[in-house]
């Protein structure tokens, strides 16, 4: 995806965001979408300011492409992703036998559930990952 396909992109996720807002406050969504659409026109509003000051501030590009090409940066970004999945699948799995110890088995199982969609994702990536490395 080109640059001025991502701030395309960046552009019309903040116009939902924005509509998503309105519809909210004007009562005909409820506050889940409403929050949806701040946090969409949030995201996509800083980035649309990234992307601009990208274009507009030489200095600022250099340092962003030499961050993203940097090999200890990306090695240590690739880390912490790989640490957080980690992480996060230990306790969700640990939070949904608690859950389901205290009763709570819809919750527990919903858990559950991910644990096992995101462990099949890490596995389907990683086939996929091995045949092309």
């Amino acid at each position: 995806m080109t640059q001025s396909q991502k701030t395309l992109w960046y552009a019309v996720l903040f116009a939902v965001g924005v509509v998503l807002v309105v519809l909210g406050i004007l009562e005909y969504l409820g506050p889940y979408w409403s929050g949806l659409g701040g946090t969409l026109a949030g995201v996509a509003g800083i980035r649309l300011i990234q992307a601009w000051r990208y274009h507009n501030d030489p200095a600022y590009a250099k340092k962003l492409d030499t961050a993203h090409t940097d090999e200890r940066n990306v090695f240590v970004a690739n880390k912490a992703a790989d640490l957080t999945f980690r992480v996060s699948v230990l306790v969700l799995a640990v939070l949904s036998v608690v859950l389901r110890a205290l009763g709570h088995t819809d919750t527990a199982s919903t858990l559950a559930i991910v644990v096992g969609a995101q462990t099949l994702g890490y596995f389907v990536s990683y086939l996929a990952l091995s045949r092309k490395y």
